[in-house]
């Protein structure tokens, strides 16, 4: 079922990376095509029923599953790593259809193209895995140039496998969304969190840094901790799309920053001193060390974008 468009401001949907509906071969090993072929109709794309349940940890976040059901009221496009994956969204679509929906992103890019002669439109989602890492501490929005131009080089192809038989399309991008649009409040986050003086919990072999006081293990790793790198957020983007009269789609990014707050006498005197009693109240309710865990997740962005 679609969910209410209002509600991506403030409840977290995690949607995950099911592939839920049949998986296809891919064309040139690197582009699935969720489109039915002609001579089928395009309304006859796998439908599904959506979903949502409450996290155990934080009933404020949703976690999405489906199932293919002939008579589903939503589409759903799988990814697939170093792959583009495709689907023809109909307008209108069938009755009782309003919903669209797309495996989380955390680097990937979604694409929308036009069709001549139609009121339809095709997305994509392209994930470029093997180039996207990143310098150990970038910022969340950074995307490695060799990622990027790797993501723009499968939408070109995939559109150009649209072009030839059997189907024959004259497609026109109108939008996309990437990484450095999604992750900037995750950026910014990180930044107001560094300002603050928060700090991190990054492993002590990480490259490049040197350990001259180890700070606590990891709570993951085990592995003593270096404290002198900024802190760093985790997360993803769900995108969206709702029909009202033609799709409307909307990306929404959740997750929080992992870091230390400062512990001991004298910061919780400065705190009292200076009347910070947010920054009190968390460390009594959560301890010195923010993490990665659906407890703390939050909308940190939203928006239309097409």
């Amino acid at each position: 079922m679609a969910i209410p468009i209002a509600s991506i401001a403030a409840t977290p949907y995690t949607v995950g990376a099911p592939q839920v509906i049949p998986n296809v071969a891919a064309t040139r090993g690197e582009h699935k095509i969720y489109t039915p072929m002609p001579p089928a109709l395009p309304n006859t794309a796998p439908r599904i029923n959506a979903t949502w349940t409450h996290d155990a940890t934080n009933a404020n976040v949703m976690i999405f599953t489906g199932a293919v059901n002939a008579g589903g009221t939503a589409y759903y496009l799988p990814y697939d790593t170093d792959k583009i994956t495709s689907l023809r969204l109909p307008d209108p679509p069938p009755p009782g259809v309003d919903f669209f929906l797309t495996a989380n992103m955390s680097g990937c890019k979604f694409f929308i193209d036009t069709i001549n002669l139609s009121a339809d439109l095709m997305v994509y989602h392209a994930n470029a895995r093997s180039t996207s890492p990143a310098p150990a501490h970038s910022p969340a929005n950074f995307q490695n140039p060799l990622a990027l131009a790797e993501l723009n080089r499968l939408h070109a192809a995939a559109q150009n496998d649209y072009t030839l038989p059997p189907y024959n399309l004259v497609l026109n991008n109108v939008a996309h969304l990437a990484k450095l649009a999604y992750y900037g409040r995750g950026a910014l986050a990180e930044q107001r969190k560094a300002n603050a003086h928060r700090r991190p919990w990054v492993p002590a072999s990480t490259p490049g840094r040197t350990l001259s006081v180890p700070g606590p293990a990891h709570p993951v790793t085990g592995l003593p901790t270096n404290v002198n790198v900024a802190p760093e957020f985790w997360g993803g983007c769900s995108v969206f799309g709702f029909y009202n009269a033609g799709w409307h789609f909307y990306y929404q990014t959740w997750g929080g920053v992992e870091y230390d707050r400062p512990t001991g006498a004298g910061p919780v005197a400065k705190a009292l001193f200076t009347g910070h009693w947010n920054y009190l109240g968390k460390l009594t309710t959560e301890g010195g060390h923010r993490g990665v865990s659906n407890l703390y997740n939050k909308v940190v962005d939203h928006a239309q974008f097409h």
